[in-house]
Parts: structure tokens; sequence; C-alpha cells
């Protein structure tokens, strides 16, 4: 005879256990309706443990609720690849804007005019760089905002990108250069040549950008599904005339070089605002005002 352990299962009621090596290795219950009732219990508090360690799934509305700035999804390792090697692009281009910038030293045959007056000769070199600095800032900010509307990204929009990563980024220096060396030139024609060799790659830059976002956004559909119509409008006309404008200004060179320039220094005042947004509050404000009831006098 073995040990025996008696532990009280509901009121009233009493189980007596009896160890394996007593030679019956039985569970007796007293009364036997409490026998039943035990792989019950067992079952039931299992799948309440289960219950409580299983994440709750999230509901279709809580999933796609929000902009697109706050939509939650997984990121597409090929869009974050692509948009790391396009700031990799975006910096390497920028960096080399300085080196159009000469630096006068003491044994340069020209030194003797001093280096107040070397360093003011530069100012060609100074306004070019600016510009360009300025112009790159902004296509890489506008570039960050597309690829964030972007849900994931194809063959074709890669290489889209990658044109437009070669035109109208690492190609910039060589303009710039050219432009900071021939604008106070005192040939006429080498002024106009110098502005508009730089006007047409911003406008062929342009161009790309917008074919780019283009083929993202209407074409394949990349985008994320908080991205509403009215908003990849807003982008669309913040965009898209952009290039135009770089090509009037390209033409207006043939007559005045510097007004070209000018034109260029009041892009970057323009598009230093955040046109998407105020043509997002237009449209909002046209319908407002569209749908507002009309009260006679």
């Amino acid at each position: 005879m073995g040990r025996r352990i008696q532990f009280a299962l509901f009121p009233n009621e009493t189980a007596t256990y009896r160890p394996r090596n007593s030679g019956t290795g039985c569970l007796t219950v007293l009364p036997c309706a409490t026998a039943r009732v035990l792989p019950t219990v067992h079952h039931l508090a299992r799948d309440a443990l289960l219950m409580s360690t299983t994440p709750k799934p999230h509901s279709e509305s809580e999933t796609h609720s929000g902009t697109a700035a706050s939509y939650q999804r997984p990121e597409d390792p090929t869009l974050a690849r692509l948009t790391a090697f396009s700031d990799g692009v975006f910096a390497f281009a920028i960096t080399l804007l300085i080196l159009a910038i000469r630096i006068p030293h003491p044994n340069d045959p020209d030194a003797n005019q001093g280096l107040l007056t070397l360093l003011t000769q530069e100012w060609r070199s100074y306004l070019a760089y600016v510009i360009s600095f300025m112009l790159v800032g902004i296509n890489w900010a506008n570039h960050r905002v597309m690829f964030s509307t972007f849900a994931r990204a194809d063959h074709t929009l890669i290489w889209l990108n990658l044109l437009y990563l070669m035109v109208g980024v690492a190609f910039i220096p060589v303009p710039t250069a050219v432009l900071g060396a021939w604008l106070g030139s005192s040939t006429f024609n080498n002024q106009v040549v110098a502005v508009v060799f730089y006007g047409a790659s911003g406008t062929v830059g342009g161009v790309i950008f917008i074919l780019l976002w283009w083929y993202g956004a209407y074409v394949a559909k990349l985008t994320v599904p908080a991205l509403t119509t009215v908003k990849r409008r807003a982008h669309t006309v913040t965009w898209a005339p952009a290039p135009f404008v770089v090509a009037l200004l390209t033409l207006i060179a043939f007559a005045s070089p510097l007004l070209a320039v000018a034109g260029f220094l009041a892009i970057i005042v323009v598009y230093v605002l955040p046109l998407a947004r105020l043509v997002l509050l237009s449209q909002r404000w046209r319908i407002a005002a569209a749908t507002r009831p009309k009260t006679g006098r």
C-alpha cells in the first residue's frame, strides 16, 4: 500500500491519489462524477492560457487608417535600398559642387592682385554654387516626399530613378562649374552658352523627375493606399510646372543670361515653400466655397 494524498476538488468532494509505485497507479475520486469533470477543467484552463497569450489581430480599418506619412506597412527591401542609394548619390553630387570654387594660393601667377581681389573675382562661382546647392537640395526633398508615397518598387521604377540620378543629380556639378566660369565672360555668346547649358541640364532632369512620379503614381500605381486622389493631384500640380519654367528661362537666356539666372533664383524661393500643402489647402478651400450654401440678400 502506498502513501495516499487527499485534496479537495469541489465542496464536500475529495480525491485520493495513489503513486504508481504502489502497484495500482490510479486516481480514485469520490464521488465518481468528479473524475469526469477533471479533463474538462484541464482543457478549459489550457484554452484560457492560449487565448491570453495569442496576439489580437488588427482590423482592416485599423490597418489602413491614417495618412501616407503615418501609414504602417512592412518596408519593401527593394524600396529601402533604392532610397538609400539615391540619398548617397544626392550627398555625393552636392558635395562635388564646392570643387568648382577656386581657392587662391600665394604662389599663383595672379597672386600679386591681392587675396581680396581674387576672392571677389569668384562671385560667379559662389552664385552658381548657391543656385545648384539649393536646387539639388530641393530635388532631394521632393524625391524623399515622392518615395514616401510609394509602397513598393518595380523594375521600371528602378531604372527611371537611375536615369534621373544620372542626369538630374550626378551631372549637375558639370554645368555648375561651367556657369561659374563663363557667366561673367566678356563675350556675350559664351555667357549664353553657359546659361543655356545649365538650364538645359535642369530641364532634362526635371522632365525625368516628372516621368518618375507619373509612372509610379499613375501608370504602375505603386503608391500606398493612404495616398488619396486629392493628395496625389496636389503633388502633381506642384511638381509638373517646374521643368517647363526652367525651359522658359533657358529660352530667355538667349536674350539675357543674367535675367535667366535671376529666374533660377526665383524658382528656389518658390520651391522652398511647402507648395504641395498650399495646393491641398487651396483645393479644400475651393471645395468648401463651392458647397457653402448661398444666402440671398
